[in-house]
């Protein structure tokens, strides 16, 4: 009865075991897994936070969370063009070091973090605002399938088929935070519902990383001046967050000794040997081109990045991936709002794809935030 608040506690006389017995057979049908507050399975660093969900409704795998570097990244729906960068980069490095990314599955900096343990083949939790039977946001639930699939999984502490609601958003932050050891914002304004994570990050004692704004004048970065202020760490890259880390969980991160050592001063250093290659500079042997090779240069046609397209798996991807770089190989350099409207790509998920594909090689940045296919 201690975990349960005074309106709960109101209400449990009211409370039917037919009813609950009903819900759960609900979930079985659904694969809708359940873990009560104190029952074996239940994430030890979520059941001593303030407030802990009485239980968890879950799909997926939870098991292990305790044992892993759990790190969430949240930040803003709207993405800048910057911050999806940093994001998209960040959160691929970490996944590959097998950190466990926690998010909130919404649209923007959350679908990025999500998509980005995805693609690095590792493990993300997703926790949400709405039951687990809810598609919200709408279209991700092949997003969950695949988190499913790598051995993360999607939670919520609502009945399955409960609609998202503002109060479900900010109820859903403390667990976001509470289930981590560090928390990464990377976009927020003074509005910004990724600064109630915080909050909570502070009051649970968890590390918190700010991404120094990309523009100090931007109002979309206000939100994290403050935090930065008064004590938050910078997150440049990844390393950032594995070297507050490496100590506690080295054995999770195998794969970082075969090209990292530690120096004194708990900073990440190339290894001798791998300076030792950099420091080499093998000389070239400039080789005679023959005349046919010559030929060949003056008629390529082709730019870079229509030969990476025609490589690329365009078929396992969203299909406004081909969309958006047939229209910027058939009409030339365009600004992000002109891909936005002319092919009808969600703003919240643009910069993302445009992201994707200039990593891929296929598309570059242009100046005045517009994007061409590669030359």
């Amino acid at each position: 009865m201690q975990f349960l608040s005074p309106v709960e506690l109101k209400r449990l006389p009211n409370a039917s075991l037919e009813n609950s017995e009903r819900i759960l057979e609900a979930c079985r049908k659904s694969g809708i897994k359940t873990v009560a507050l104190g029952a074996k399975g239940y994430p030890f660093r979520l059941q001593n936070i303030y407030n802990p969900p009485l239980v968890l409704f879950y799909k997926g795998n939870i098991n292990g969370l305790d044992d892993e570097i759990c790190i969430a990244g949240v930040g803003a729906r709207g993405a800048t063009e910057y911050t999806a960068k940093l994001t998209r980069r960040t959160c691929m490095d970490l996944a590959k070091m097998g950190v466990v990314l926690v998010s909130g599955m919404a649209v923007g900096v959350d679908h990025i973090v999500h998509q980005s343990a995805i693609d690095a083949g590792g493990r993300t939790i997703g926790v949400l605002a709405c039951g687990l039977a809810v598609d919200y946001p709408r279209g991700s639930l092949s997003t969950r399938e695949r988190i499913y699939e790598l051995g993360g999984a999607c939670i919520s502490e609502l009945f399955p088929t409960a609609e998202p609601s503002r109060t479900y958003f900010q109820a859903r932050n403390r667990i976001i935070s509470g289930l981590s050891s560090g928390v990464m914002i990377f976009q927020a304004s003074m509005q910004s519902g990724s600064l109630i994570t915080a909050s909570h990050a502070i009051q649970q004692g968890r590390d918190l990383f700010c991404v120094p704004p990309g523009d100090i004048f931007s109002p979309v970065y206000s939100g994290v001046v403050g935090l930065l202020r008064d004590g938050a760490i910078p997150l440049f890259n990844y390393l950032d967050v594995v070297n507050c880390y490496y100590s506690s969980f080295n054995d999770k991160l195998n794969a970082l000794k075969k090209d990292y050592e530690i120096n004194p001063d708990n900073r990440f250093i190339f290894s001798r040997a791998e300076e030792s290659k950099a420091d080499v500079k093998p000389t070239k042997t400039k080789k005679k081109e023959a005349p046919d090779e010559e030929i060949k240069k003056e008629t390529k046609s082709k730019r870079s990045g229509e030969e990476a397209a025609e490589n690329y798996d365009f078929g396992s991807q969203e299909p406004e991936y081909r969309r958006i770089y047939e229209y910027l190989r058939d009409n030339g350099t365009q600004t992000i709002e002109s891909i936005t409207n002319d092919c009808g790509v969600s703003p919240d998920d643009v910069s993302l794809y445009l992201l994707d594909m200039e990593i891929a090689g296929i598309l570059e940045a242009r100046p005045g935030a517009k994007y061409a296919v590669k030359e």
